[in-house]
């Protein structure tokens, strides 16, 4: 899907079809003729278009002189796995900035900052440079919202752990850390191209150099913050193992405190089954007597079990 926008009072707005007013169009899982209509219009080198297709295509920077430049970046988008559980993916964007000054965004997936940036007053100054480095910031800051979203859930997840110790919280650890590596995957991959970046000559010709360096610092606030999450999840998962041992050893001991209670009454019974000369059996109240005893040598192990804190 092609999507065409001009700017008209600093705002832009969608359009039909591409005019010479036309500075930015934004592709949305291209069709093979799609990618054709690009290819000629702009002279584009097939795979500029193509690699998106492939979600896991890495991130990588394109230029050279009198041809359009390629700068393709990951961003991260939520997918359900399941019915009932979700995971933060990763999938490639393509920015490339075409010489006759028009920007093209192509991605295979939807963009969730997209209408943050529709909403943007841009100065009439440079205002392709500004465009670009407005993708290009809230691509970085979309990860730093994902990571906002998985701080909260994190720290839920340890209050539940505190109180139960059920398959869906194994689940949830397993979605979230699914998510940060592969975060911290894309967001190295970014890191390593934004610094590739800001030391070519092409782009430091350009009004951008101070702003991509703002965007370097959010993209490694959000790589460091991945990597702290790692490890607290890390941590949770560590606590979740040993809540789970630490609850299979009480069951266990329970259960084995319960099994030497219980074989006091099994002893005395099959004492009192053998055929020879015992106590209290020419008593009439022989049965009585002894079930009597039984009980109380049963609440004496008792009360020692739990002065031992083995019940």
């Amino acid at each position: 899907m092609l999507n065409y926008y001009t700017n008209f009072n600093g705002f832009f707005h969608s359009s039909e079809s591409i005019t010479e007013k036309t500075l930015w169009i934004n592709v949305e899982k291209p069709t093979s003729e799609e990618i054709e209509l690009l290819r000629k219009t702009f002279s584009l080198p097939t795979d500029y278009l193509t690699d998106i297709l492939d979600d896991d295509e890495n991130s990588r920077f394109e230029s050279g002189k009198d041809v359009p430049n390629l700068l393709l970046l990951q961003y991260p988008a939520l997918v359900k796995d399941g019915e009932a559980y979700s995971y933060v993916e990763t999938f490639p964007l393509a920015l490339i900035l075409t010489t006759d000054g028009k920007i093209l965004t192509v991605g295979n997936h939807p963009t969730s900052f997209i209408p943050e940036i529709l909403r943007q007053h841009f100065a009439p100054e440079d205002i392709v440079d500004h465009l670009l480095y407005e993708i290009m910031f809230q691509l970085a800051k979309s990860f730093n919202s994902y990571l906002k979203s998985l701080k909260t859930e994190t720290s839920q997840l340890e209050h539940e752990l505190l109180l139960t110790t059920e398959n869906k919280q194994l689940y949830q650890m397993i979605e979230a850390q699914k998510s940060l590596v592969l975060l911290e995957a894309a967001l190295e991959a970014n890191v390593e191209v934004l610094n590739k970046v800001y030391k070519s000559m092409e782009i430091k010709g350009r009004t951008l150099e101070s702003k991509l360096y703002d965007i370097i610092v959010e993209s490694q606030q959000a790589l460091t913050t991945t990597r702290i999450q790692m490890k607290l999840l890390e941590n949770i998962s560590d606590m979740f193992s040993s809540i789970v041992s630490n609850n299979l050893n009480n069951v266990m001991k329970i259960l084995t405190s319960l099994t030497i209670v219980l074989t006091i009454p099994t002893i005395v019974g099959g004492i009192y089954g053998m055929n020879v000369k015992l106590p209290f059996e020419d008593n009439d109240y022989a049965f009585f007597i002894v079930l009597g005893l039984t009980i109380v040598f049963c609440f004496a192990v008792i009360r020692i079990l739990k002065k031992k804190n083995m019940l």
